[in-house]
């Protein structure tokens, strides 16, 4: 089937965009592997990453815009400003779909303007690409920008922003994506690359609909009838994600006491309860919010939500479980609704919420803060939206921060603040913190609870267990860097069973002959050039471990450390990639 997808290159030094037939080289590289591919093959690895000489690459999938269930995500990717390496971050909302409708493959986005004062909005109608000048817009919050944007273009379009942490090029800056109800809630949050977007003066992509886009299809009833049936088991088998969501994995890592508190100190928080699944849930249903919200197109999983305050006022969607973690427990919060209003605000200023959350349990473990005060994030919050003097110092990240202040114990890999799984517990968890080449993102190599590896009928040990741990991770590294090039949502699951299923559905639309195999050879080698930029950039496997406190301090209550063999970490990729 001839190849009718394109890229969209805008030169902001020019103010100028233009349209090219993606390249015979990238023709079956999609998501993460394009983002990846672009930066190793156009970006000098040592560039300043807010300088002219990165590029930000905001990619579709491969199966973008189809009925494939879950297969719409973006990928965005730059040198992060956080790690100083390679970085992808992925994203759902409504613009994943429209890309792969409108068969744009990526947006490449290069050079700077002449002054930082100059911003634009991108409008992207089919070929037709105009700019459009957003200075008056630049420090906008996503919210308030959305509602402008949607007044001025209609209710059809979807939007990628950045708010005004990304506008100050913050390193802690994410970028935002129209959710379903038009809300900027889905974001693009590790690795600083809203910071990037806004080096760029890019405020905004908005995406109009074309009417009468179809998809060409090799065999579109083998495509459809494998995305049904996918559809309608994942819709049976993930129920009770639907209904409590990510939350639900505060009880999981309570039990397990892996649950990260009072900034990595102990792994149980005695006001778990009051912030888990359950009692998110009966928050939502109680005021009148919403569970099993999809958060893009084709989504059957479900596990998104909205949050009301006590009077019925939207404060937030999606609340999901490392928000509830890094804003709750790990700072001695236990009362919803605070961390509902982080991350709403997060959200509208356009930061991590974990990163936010790691930074602000540093500071409470400098002494700037109390934990357990309910008030000094949102304080702190307001000091990143106006940009003052210690706004912008929030604003650099968790390992910057730590730094500055002098404060030992800062969870924090390659620059990038840990998710919500303490690593001396989740050991799986903290091998793929050490050793991909994204700095500490779970999303690369999620080793969560019970979840084999490629064979599931192999034992990778219990959780807290270094053993089949190395093995445990590659895999997942390897597997879900597969779904990261498809824009797929690894909830999917991560397995060899659900390649199979892509290399049939990659068939039906383009009439790849492929295998699984295939695809997983592909993720394989897109890891490792990815680890060839960040040796460019400095980043070596001597990189590949976490802080000492977790070898030196044990976890409350378990007594376990991080005890996994520097050398084991350090040949890690070496053995499984030569």
């Amino acid at each position: 089937m001839r190849n009718m997808s394109k890229f969209i290159r805008i030169d902001t030094s020019k103010s100028k965009a233009r349209v090219e037939s993606v390249p015979s080289e990238y023709e079956f590289h999609g998501g993460r592997e394009l983002t990846s591919s672009i930066l190793l093959d156009e970006v000098d690895p040592k560039v300043d990453p807010l300088g002219e000489g990165n590029k930000l690459i905001l990619a579709s999938g491969l199966l973008a815009g189809t009925p494939a269930p879950n297969f719409s995500r973006i990928s965005a990717g730059a040198k992060s400003p956080l790690t100083g390496g390679i970085k992808e971050a992925n994203v759902g909302g409504s613009a994943g779909f429209l890309l792969g409708l409108l068969e744009i493959r990526a947006i490449i986005i290069e050079n700077q303007p002449e002054t930082k004062d100059i911003f634009h909005h991108v409008i992207v109608e089919g070929d037709n690409i105009q700019l459009e000048d957003a200075s008056e817009e630049r420090f906008l919050g996503n919210y308030e920008l959305a509602r402008k944007m949607i007044d001025a273009h209609g209710k059809g379009i979807s939007m990628i922003s950045i708010g005004p942490a990304g506008a100050r090029c913050m390193n802690m800056a994410s970028i935002a994506v129209l959710d379903l109800q038009h809300h900027p809630s889905r974001h693009a949050g590790r690795g600083g690359l809203g910071a990037v977007m806004g080096s760029k003066g890019i405020k905004s992509i908005v995406l109009k609909r074309i009417k009468g886009t179809r998809l060409e299809y090799t065999n579109k009833d083998v495509f459809l009838e494998v995305s049904k049936k996918w559809s309608k088991h994942l819709k049976t088998t993930k129920a009770g994600f639907s209904k409590l969501g990510t939350a639900m994995t505060v009880g999981i890592s309570q039990m397990l006491k892996g649950l990260p508190t009072k900034n990595f100190k102990k792994g149980t928080f005695d006001g778990a309860d009051n912030i888990g699944g359950e009692a998110l849930h009966e928050m939502i249903v109680e005021r009148g919010g919403k569970f099993g919200i999809p958060c893009l197109p084709g989504c059957a999983i479900q596990c998104s939500n909205l949050v009301k305050d006590a009077a019925g006022n939207q404060v937030t969607s999606s609340l999901e479980y490392e928000t509830i973690c890094l804003n709750g427990s790990n700072l001695m919060i236990d009362d919803l609704d605070t961390i509902a209003k982080i991350d709403g605000a997060c959200d509208d200023i356009g930061i991590d919420t974990i990163e936010f959350g790691g930074m602000m349990g540093v500071l409470m473990e400098a002494g700037r803060y109390e934990f357990g005060d309910k008030d000094a994030p949102l304080e702190v919050l307001e000091e990143i939206r106006e940009g003052t003097k210690d706004g912008v110092f929030y604003g650099s990240g968790v390992a910057a921060v730590g730094e500055a202040l002098g404060v030992e114990r800062v969870p924090a890999a390659k620059g990038q603040g840990f998710p919500a799984y303490d690593p001396r517990v989740y050991k799986g968890m903290g091998v793929t913190f050490c050793t991909t080449p994204m700095g500490a993102d779970h999303t690369a190599g999620a080793a969560i609870f019970k979840r084999p590896g490629l064979d599931p009928n192999h034992d990778y040990g219990d959780v807290s267990e270094n053993k089949g741990k190395l093995r445990l991770s590659y895999e997942l590294q390897v597997l879900i860097g597969a779904l990261d090039m498809l824009g797929a949502c690894y909830f999917i699951g991560p397995s060899r069973d659900t390649l199979e299923k892509v290399a049939t559905l990659l068939n039906g639309r383009y009439g790849w002959q492929g295998t699984w195999e295939d695809l997983f050879d592909k993720a394989r080698k897109m890891i490792g050039r990815e680890l060839l930029f960040n040796q460019g950039a400095g980043i070596t496997s001597q990189d590949n471990d976490i802080p000492a406190f977790f070898r030196q301090e044990p976890s409350e209550p378990t007594g376990l450390t991080w005890d996994m063999p520097r050398e084991d970490l350090a040949s890690f990729w070496t053995e499984r990639l030569d």
